[in-house]
């Protein structure tokens, strides 16, 4: 974490793709001022494919169990030879699924947690400010 509060992690994923999965990375930055997000930056061949802002409990919950509903849907499985998360994501035209490996997922998450426990993100962000911020005066 930097001296902002700032956490990065690159993780190695796969976008589930017929007939090969092809490889790509996701890049997930957290924030501590913004404990209730999570950020998920696609990249491959050294491009930005795609930028994401969702719920950081939709990680922590699909690790373990089907969670999520419309845009980003989180899911654990089981099957084949390593257990895997998958992710999928859809803005209305399009979609894609993409996984990683269960243990990569389970380390993020725990890091997570480790620096905003589950149930103190208000100690980190104070919602009247940014409210008072949109509302006119």
């Amino acid at each position: 974490m930097d001296d902002h509060g700032i956490e990065y992690h690159v993780l190695p994923l796969r976008l589930e793709a017929s007939p090969e999965p092809i490889p790509v990375h996701g890049a997930f930055t957290y924030r501590r001022d913004r404990p209730y997000e999570l950020v998920l930056d696609f990249r491959g061949s050294g491009v930005q494919l795609a930028h994401w802002v969702f719920s950081r409990d939709l990680l922590l919950d699909g690790e373990t169990r089907g969670t999520g509903e419309g845009d980003i849907r989180v899911w654990p499985q089981w099957r084949g030879r390593e257990p895997r998360v998958l992710l999928a994501f859809s803005n209305g035209v399009q979609s894609c699924v993409v996984s990683a490996r269960a243990r990569d997922v389970r380390a993020l998450c725990r890091r997570l947690v480790d620096l905003v426990p589950r149930g103190e993100e208000q100690r980190h962000y104070d919602l009247d400010a940014e409210l008072s911020t949109l509302l006119p005066r």
